[in-house]
């Protein structure tokens, strides 16, 4: 009998040609990195200063550096584009597959008016977990197109160079819709739990279909309406805040007695901007609890309301799966998985398109 029980193409990308090949550092200074804030400690990626995590929780704090949501924003007109990547301490190897956790992927404007696919940079099944080369096709045409690259979701990155190819170009990128950006905050459903790749969180899926810029604050267990968390969040300048960390208040009294505050603390210093609150996805797996949880959500809201807000939504988590299959939409009857996900963006991302008039 012959032939291999796996695919090689599941494990690894071809190097870069360094003869070939022109490198380009990404630093805050140098290239167009969103989602991430400017900290002095060589991670790229930190998505909340560490001095600000390590008071709310060891869990943050030890999250604070993975780079989920943080993008790399450029135009070239290289017909590949190479990563070569350094990362990070204190990623999590043995929970998460190397795609989403270490993996990054491209995606390209094109003339349907949004970003597209174009490839996934995975490690190799033999990872050291330190540093990794990676070459895939952009699928250039010759002419300066605008890309975005996403960070890994369960890893932080140190050090990343952009490799293209001998003589061609590479500029700053597209410009988003919005020139402040949305934050979202919640649990590791926010922070893209169980998603195939980085571009398959449903924060993505809006940003890709809208052309919006947003912060990732989604802490895996770790989002727990603390009250050092909300200050912090308070301070950001933003345009909409998507409140969503239903799923790891430890139970309901927790929830009920930091949601309102939360919210109270965030329109201390954002008065008027859109505030949306989202109770949990997969209402099906323990519907008494999980009614109790969204009832305390529902009150914040209504309370909000009564006070004269103007501005403040709530999404019925329940519904966010809804359709055929909708039994399917988790990995593991809790996180979502790629249609999971692609069901949340819809509802969450109509109701933000509608908020910003961009229907």
């Amino acid at each position: 009998m012959s032939g291999k029980i796996y695919d090689d193409n599941f494990l690894k990308n071809e190097k870069a040609d360094d003869s070939s090949t022109d490198w380009y550092s990404v630093t805050y200074d140098t290239m167009d990195l969103y989602g991430a804030v400017r900290e002095n400690d060589c991670v790229l990626t930190r998505r909340i200063p560490l001095n600000i995590a390590e008071k709310i929780s060891v869990g943050v704090a030890g999250q604070s550096g993975y780079g989920a949501g943080v993008r790399l924003l450029f135009s070239t007109d290289s017909p590949s584009v190479s990563l070569r990547v350094e990362y990070a301490d204190g990623a999590v190897p043995t929970v998460c597959n190397h795609c989403f956790c270490y993996g990054f992927d491209l995606y390209k404007w094109n003339d349907t008016g949004r970003y597209v696919f174009c490839s996934a940079f995975r490690p190799a099944d033999k990872f050291d977990y330190k540093s990794a080369e990676y070459k895939k096709g952009s699928y250039s045409d010759g002419k300066m197109s605008h890309y975005v690259l996403n960070m890994p979701h369960f890893a932080g990155v140190k050090k990343l160079d952009i490799g293209i190819e001998n003589g061609y170009h590479i500029n700053p990128g597209m410009k988003y819709r919005n020139h402040k950006p949305i934050v979202f905050y919640g649990s590791s459903i926010t922070h893209g739990g169980a998603a195939g790749r980085p571009g398959n969180t449903y924060e993505n899926f809006i940003s890709q279909k809208y052309n919006l810029d947003y912060v990732n604050l989604g802490f895996a267990g770790n989002a727990k309406g603390e009250k050092e968390m909300a200050e912090y969040i308070s301070g950001l300048d933003m345009c909409m805040f998507v409140c969503d960390y239903d799923h790891n208040a430890p139970d309901v009294a927790h929830l009920e007695n930091t949601h309102f505050k939360f919210y109270e603390t965030i329109r201390q210093t954002h008065p008027d901007i859109p505030y949306i609150m989202i109770s949990k996805p997969d209402f099906f797996t323990n519907p008494k609890s999980n009614a109790e949880r969204r009832s305390v959500i529902i009150k914040s809201y209504e309370k909000a309301k009564s006070n004269g807000d103007k501005n403040v939504y709530f999404i019925d988590g329940e519904t966010l799966f809804d359709g055929e299959f909708y039994e399917s939409c988790t990995s593991d009857g809790c996180h979502p998985n790629d249609l999971g996900f692609y069901r949340m963006s819809c509802k969450i991302g109509d109701v933000i398109a509608e908020i910003l008039e961009i229907l």
